[in-house]
């Protein structure tokens, strides 16, 4: 049958064949769409096309998700400098109550916070302008996005344990400080309680020897046993303090009186005898009234050279107002407060020399 066909054609006249050369020059603009590689080609190229379509999304999803995470970042930064800087704040204002010494380490420590903080801004304005170039960079692969949020993220890694040093460094100083401080107040203390115990034995040595004192006196001189000997009398001080009557009852039950000074001498002697002490000495001078004379017990009046009474109260107890001896001084003041008292009597024999 094929055969048939070809024959047939060939046995055309040549009127009936077709225009050849115009068919030809139809067919040749074209020509291409019917060769057998067109179809291929073609899918070939939408695929591409498709691909890179695919391919441009994805990185610029990639890109926007980096973008998300650096933001992520930077929010995180910022959180974790305003937490670090409350804490430099709160240990700032705890360090205000310590020392002068603890002061100055802190306000150098603050000075050098500062100059960090300002390196930390330039790292941060620096991070900043990364941010910008990454999102500028829109046709960088995914493999330099990844490298540059590498160093992006060791960068940030950096500046934390910068931070962290920081406030470690100042938390140790404080600490070494206080403690600095805490160890000289128990020296001091230490110390201090060292000198009480000091000064408590020199007072019971002080005593000691006054004892001692007074007990070579009693056996050299004429008075009573405890009673010191000057002279021509004899003294005691009491060992209890009690107002100036009751003291003048407590003289009286022991055949004496008050102190009376009728001397220079006398008054040497008694402030000698009392400097010891810096206790509150009942004498025998007193008076009623404001306007009254300074009298002693046996009513003879105060003689005013020797010696000038200080301290004497603007008003007067009912009590009256009575004169004693303190720290090598003479004081009046209201008769019903309660001191010391010395007594005072005659010598049972004449001093022998």
């Amino acid at each position: 049958m094929n055969l048939e066909m070809i024959f047939d054609d060939k046995m055309k006249p040549v009127n009936e064949q077709p225009d050849q050369k115009l068919c030809h020059n139809k067919a040749k603009g074209l020509r291409f769409l019917f060769s057998p590689w067109w179809c291929p080609v073609a899918m070939t190229l939408v695929i591409l096309c498709v691909g890179l379509s695919v391919t441009l999304i994805i990185q610029w999803m990639q890109l926007l998700q980096v973008s998300d995470l650096l933001k992520k970042y930077q929010a995180n930064l910022t959180h974790q400098e305003h937490t670090l800087e409350g804490q430099i704040l709160a240990q700032q204002q705890a360090a205000n109550t310590s020392q002068k010494k603890l002061k100055e380490t802190i306000d150098t420590l603050t000075w050098e916070l500062n100059e960090k903080t300002k390196e930390q801004e330039e790292l941060l304005q620096q991070n900043q302008n990364l941010q910008k170039a990454l999102q500028r960079a829109a046709d960088f692969s995914v493999l330099q996005v990844t490298e540059l949020l590498k160093k992006y993220q060791a960068n940030l890694t950096h500046q934390e344990h910068i931070l962290e040093e920081q406030i470690l460094a100042q938390q140790q100083a404080a600490n070494a400080s206080q403690k600095k401080l805490k160890e000289t107040i128990d020296t001091l203390t230490w110390e201090l309680n060292e000198k009480t115990k000091e000064q408590e034995e020199l007072l019971q040595q002080n005593l000691n020897l006054q004892k001692a004192l007074q007990r070579t006196a009693n056996f050299s001189g004429p008075c009573p046993q405890n009673w010191l000997w000057h002279k021509e009398h004899c003294y005691l001080f009491s060992s209890a303090q009690s107002s100036w009557a009751k003291s003048q009852e407590n003289c009286l039950s022991l055949d004496a009186q008050l102190l009376q000074i009728n001397s220079i001498d006398d008054l040497s002697f008694i402030l000698q005898a009392t400097s010891h002490s810096t206790s509150p000495f009942w004498m025998g001078l007193h008076r009623k009234k404001k306007n009254d004379p300074w009298l002693w017990e046996n009513g003879s009046p105060l003689r005013p050279h020797l010696f000038r009474i200080r301290g004497i109260p603007s008003q007067t107890h009912p009590s009256g107002t009575c004169v004693y001896i303190q720290g090598g001084g003479i004081f009046a003041d209201h008769c019903i407060l309660t001191a010391f008292s010395i007594c005072e009597k005659q010598a049972g024999l004449s001093p022998t020399e």
